[in-house]
């Protein structure tokens, strides 16, 4: 029992580390007693770490990271949720570190990988905020701010109107922006900014919003069956919903993409129909997948209809891509997918198909 081991015996890191576990280590770091015997044996700058990890209620594989860097241990006695988590961390941590060392002024920067680290370091009143990775919205409203994407950091702006970035002193580096609306963001402070397009309804001239709508009611009294299905087939190019590219959901040894989309309000209940039971991926060459994760993260869905079984349903669906131009978007029942992906069929990511590339290209 750790009650039995008097922490009062011992005075150095070392005869810690031979005398007591991790799990003692760890129950004594919750119970504050830790952080106290740091304090009294001259661990100034470790007890304050131990203090701050457990009065922030920072989550259990973290604190454990912690005690592990302090008393230089192994991690024989994690399990393998924990060795999971600390390994993202770990991940984390050197992200931090390696993009806040460049900045002179740190006390007021941040580090990000959600939308919730976010809005926690504006609140805290960060003016330099490194975004990793994924989609982040901006409050503009929020002035004097410089805002870094790393590994192609998505911005969504969902605004109506015109903005001036420059005026409010808002500054982005290294990011790709999608747009809702056709609007215009003065930026010439900022450097490095892709605008994705994102307004784009149709990719025909026709139909019309309105033909889109009366057509969703469904064939007429008055039509036949053969002339609704011509004016169904007409839906050509329609823009249906939305997806974020992440490199963690490519799969190298299949070549592809899984897709977690985003559907249009409007056309819920028909793709509630098409959609069931479904996954949706991209089959595309890593090289390929590279190039279109860098330059076009966020993509607008697009689909083809056509009349089956009485109602209007979803012929196709594809993106249209700048970079490759279009792309079929492939499907498959989720039963069949779960067995593939069991099978040990899931990839690396595209974060080191570079490396894969130039270490076997020889």
């Amino acid at each position: 029992m750790i009650e039995e081991k008097n922490l009062q015996e011992y005075h150095s890191l070392q005869e810690l580390r031979e005398n007591f576990s991790l799990a003692e280590l760890f129950d004594l770091a919750k119970k504050k007693i830790l952080g106290e015997w740091l304090e009294m044996n001259f661990y100034f700058n470790d007890a304050k770490k131990i203090y701050d990890a457990v009065t922030n209620e920072i989550d259990d594989a973290e604190l454990k990271l912690l005690i592990c860097k302090i008393f230089s241990l192994n991690f024989d006695d994690l399990t393998a949720d924990e060795l999971e988590k600390i390994s993202a961390l770990i991940g984390k941590n050197q992200r931090n570190e390696l993009f806040l060392k460049y900045d002179n002024a740190a006390e007021n920067s941040a580090y990000v990988e959600t939308q919730s680290e976010l809005v926690k370091a504006l609140q805290g009143g960060a003016n330099i905020l490194y975004l990793y990775g994924a989609e982040f919205r901006i409050p503009v409203e929020l002035h004097d701010k410089i805002y870094i994407g790393c590994n192609n950091a998505v911005i969504d702006f969902t605004h109506e109107s015109d903005i001036d970035l420059d005026a409010r002193n808002i500054i982005f580096e290294d990011v790709q922006i999608y747009l809702h609306h056709p609007i215009t963001l003065k930026m010439e402070k900022s450097q490095n900014v892709k605008i994705l397009n994102g307004t784009k309804k149709t990719l025909s001239l026709r139909p019309t919003l309105k033909e889109i709508f009366e057509i969703m009611r469904g064939r007429n009294a008055f039509e036949s069956a053969e002339k609704f299905k011509n004016r169904a087939e007409d839906l050509r190019g329609v823009a249906v919903g939305e997806t974020l590219l992440e490199d963690k959901n490519y799969t190298f040894a299949a070549n592809n993409f899984s897709l977690s989309p985003q559907w249009n309000f409007d056309f819920v209940s028909i793709v509630k129909d098409f959609a069931r039971d479904k996954n949706f991926f991209l089959t595309i060459a890593p090289v390929h997948a590279e190039q279109l994760y860098n330059n076009e993260r966020k993509l607008q869905i697009f689909a083809d209809f056509t009349y089956i079984d009485g109602k209007l349903t979803i012929l196709n669906l594809y993106f249209e891509t700048v970079t490759l131009g279009r792309i079929k978007i492939e499907s498959v029942l989720r039963e069949l997918q779960n067995k593939i992906s069991s099978g040990g069929g899931l990839g690396y990511g595209l974060h080191i198909i570079a490396a894969y590339y130039h270490k076997h290209r020889y």
